[in-house]
């Protein structure tokens, strides 16, 4: 079946975010010292950025995607006439033994919690899309307190909710509503990160604060480059993302077996600036999307792709070498 493009383009956007992230939960910066000034103030202007755009959102941006897949993984393998449930499961299995294996490098990783937080997937997807979406909204506003997980659990009941809804399916059809809905995001942005800061002064609450500001802006971004896609010259010009999304799996784990390389040869841990960091993690990303549009010009899908997929349906893929 045809793949939905704009699904690898947001997972490749969501990867880039993630690694500036993860590069410093890895590597144990240090400031750059105040004497240093143009660069001292560049890096604290960066910093900010990091907290106010980039960190905590583009793992729910991640989770919303993985119940997109979700849904449409298991409506898929109904109309072949899979035992789809089944074959969900293996799925889950496979992904939860890649998770356990990162997590030993890198505690605290993703993949782990998203197969086991899958399986209450499993029940929801007989439910009728409204359903679904208000029971998104209540675990979101529930989020605000149980902390991350509940956050995550919340973005894969409303990316069931939009797959069963086809929104990705029909953005040309319905764009005036995309249009509003980012126009809303981007003014309930401002919001969001005052209720963060107040939250996180005022409980100490970080990871309710974060639930609070992260959601308008996870919006917009989504909203803003699915609109952007709908234009042939900026599907071409953003055709890494979608490579690196293509490969997200085998590219989220090769990030961490490049930072942790990279550390151990150079001795970064307590030495290197967080711009230092953020520098290489740019390199590691381009590389990437290189090697990603150089696989994908000659395999279907990424190496730990196709073992998953291997995995899961327990036979080798089809047409591995055929360029689609």
């Amino acid at each position: 079946m045809k793949r939905i493009d704009v699904l690898d383009y947001l997972r490749g956007f969501a990867l880039v975010g993630i690694i500036f992230i993860n590069i410093f939960q890895m590597i144990p910066y240090v400031h750059v010292p105040l004497e240093y000034g143009f660069w001292s103030h560049l890096e604290q202007g960066f910093l900010k950025i990091i907290n106010y755009a980039v960190y905590q959102r583009f793992y729910t941006i991640f989770s919303f995607l993985f119940g997109v897949g979700f849904y449409l993984f298991i409506s898929r393998a109904q109309e072949r006439g899979d035992k789809a449930y089944l074959l969900f499961v293996r799925r889950l299995l496979i992904l939860l033994i890649f998770g356990y294996i990162h997590h030993q490098f890198q505690p605290g990783e993703a993949l782990m919690l998203y197969a086991i937080l899958g399986f209450l997937l499993l029940p929801l997807y007989q439910l009728k899309p409204a359903i679904n979406l208000a029971l998104g909204i209540i675990l979101l506003i529930l989020g605000q307190w149980i902390g991350f997980i509940g956050m995550s659990l919340s973005m894969f009941v409303l990316g069931l909710w939009a797959g069963q809804s086809c929104i990705f399916e029909n953005v040309g059809q319905y764009k005036k509503r995309w249009i509003i809905v980012q126009v809303v995001s981007l003014i309930f942005i401002p919001f969001g990160l005052w209720a963060q800061n107040e939250i996180i002064d005022k409980t100490g609450l970080l990871d309710a604060g974060m639930a609070a500001g992260v959601l308008a802006e996870d919006v917009f971004y989504v909203t803003t480059l699915t609109l952007l896609l709908q234009y042939p010259f900026m599907k071409k010009w953003l055709m890494p993302l979608n490579r690196l999304g293509r490969m997200a799996l085998t590219n989220y784990i090769v990030q961490t077996v490049i930072i942790l390389t990279m550390d151990a040869v150079l001795g970064l841990s307590g030495s290197a600036y967080y711009l230092i960091l953020a520098m290489f993690a740019t390199g590691i990303l381009i590389i990437q999307m290189i090697f990603s549009t150089m696989w994908l010009n000659r395999f279907a899908m990424g190496p730990l792709e196709w073992i998953w997929r291997v995995g899961t349906y327990g036979r080798m893929p089809e047409h591995y070498k055929q360029k689609i």
